[in-house]
């Protein structure tokens, strides 16, 4: 009966360790077969809100190509390219009881297609890869900004100049050129509450000038007078010798 007894006790243990190294097991290889680049989710997700992503769902060939991916067929799902004008925000696969959420650049799933053999998450005691029940993209649009910058307009009719002088030079300020007319006026302010000084010019200023030419002392008056009488004085004297030899 001792004998008995110790062999029915190290059998129940031999069974118990089968059975424990069974479970243990199949929970290991569950957990070796979801995919590291997946982040898993019990439940459903139809739309990029309920998977907690950015956008909107895309559409293809529009704005991704993708090969697999047959509903209720296959169990991996290729996604190929992505147009230039969208950034993916997140790849959603179900399948069975749950969902994985790809993100690219994140779990080691590129930041760029291709992403190869997306799927959904294991299933079952034997951790199947079930068949797709349905899968979408979500992303959102580029957008670009063009800046446009106006062509400088240059500056015409009027220059302003402000030059400081240290004390005991002259100085001017707010000196402003205009185009010069018939009877241009210049005017100079000196700074530091100086003499101010105003030239006008014109047909007056040019008559007065021509006035105030200095006088040389030179008059020429009795050489005219002169010049005449010794002309007269000639006339005469011929008149006097012609009239002689006639008589």
């Amino acid at each position: 009966m001792t004998f008995i007894g110790r062999r029915s006790l190290r059998a129940a243990v031999a069974g118990a360790l089968l059975a424990t190294g069974f479970v243990l097991g199949t929970a290991t290889a569950h957990a070796a077969a979801e995919d590291p680049r997946a982040t898993r989710h019990e439940g459903n997700a139809s739309t990029c809100a309920d998977a907690k992503l950015a956008g909107s769902i895309l559409t293809s060939p529009d704005d991704y190509t993708y090969t697999r991916g047959k509903l209720e067929d296959d169990q991996y799902l290729d996604i190929l390219t992505v147009s230039p004008d969208i950034t993916v925000t997140g790849i959603v696969v179900k399948g069975g009881s749950a969902y994985n959420v790809y993100e690219p650049g994140k779990l080691g799933l590129p930041d760029s297609p291709s992403w190869m053999d997306l799927r959904a998450p294991v299933t079952g005691q034997n951790a199947n890869i079930p068949q797709l029940s349905h899968w979408f993209v979500c992303g959102t649009e580029n957008t670009t900004t063009t800046m446009t910058t106006a062509p400088s307009t240059p500056a015409t009719g009027t220059t302003t100049g402000t030059t400081t002088a240290s004390p005991g030079t002259s100085s001017s300020s707010a000196v402003s050129t205009t185009p010069e007319s018939s009877a241009g006026t210049t005017s100079s302010s000196a700074a530091g509450g100086g003499a101010v000084a105003t030239t006008s010019g014109g047909p007056k200023a040019t008559t007065q000038n021509a006035e105030e030419l200095a006088y040389t002392g030179f008059d020429g008056g009795w050489l005219i007078a002169l010049g005449a009488a010794l002309v007269l004085g000639g006339a005469a004297l011929l008149f006097v010798v012609r009239a002689r030899r006639k008589a």
